[in-house]
C-alpha cells in the first residue's frame, strides 16, 4: 500500500483517537450520575452506528460509491444528532464541550475518509 492509498484511513484514525481521548477527559470531569446519563444517552447512537456499518458493508458490495457517500452522510447526521442529545442532558459546560469536540473529531475523520474514497471510486468509474 502506498501512502496515497492509506492517508484517508489515517485521517479517520486520528479522528477516532482524538475523539476517544477528549471523551475520556470529559468522563473524568463528570460525577457518576452524569456519567450514567451520558452512557445511557449514547446507547441508541451505538445502535444507529451499527446499522450504518451493516448497511455500508452491503452497499460496498453492491455500489462502492453509494456505500462511501452513505457512510459519510450518516456520520455527519450522527454528529449533528449528538449536539441535540448533549443539550438535552444538561451536563456541565466543560465536559459537554469536550464530548462535542471529541464527537466532531471522529465524525470529521470518518466523513473525510469516506468522501475521499467516494471521490476515488467515482474517478475510477470514469
Amino acid at each position: 500500500m502506498t501512502p496515497t492509498n492509506v492517508y484517508p484511513l489515517l485521517v479517520a484514525l486520528v479522528g477516532f483517537v482524538a475523539g476517544t481521548l477528549l471523551t475520556q477527559r470529559a468522563l473524568a470531569l463528570l460525577d457518576t450520575t452524569q456519567k450514567a446519563a451520558l452512557v445511557e444517552a449514547s446507547a441508541r447512537t451505538r445502535l444507529y452506528t451499527l446499522a450504518v456499518v451493516v448497511i455500508f458493508v452491503a452497499l460496498i458490495f453492491w455500489r462502492p460509491f453509494a456505500g462511501w457517500v452513505f457512510l459519510g452522510i450518516c456520520y455527519l447526521v450522527l454528529g449533528v444528532r449528538s449536539i441535540f442529545r448533549l443539550r438535552r442532558l444538561a451536563l456541565p459546560p466543560e465536559p459537554t464541550r469536550l464530548v462535542l469536540i471529541g464527537n466532531f473529531a471522529a465524525v470529521i475523520g470518518i466523513a473525510c475518509c469516506a468522501f475521499i474514497y467516494a471521490e476515488r471510486t467515482l474517478g475510477a468509474l470514469q
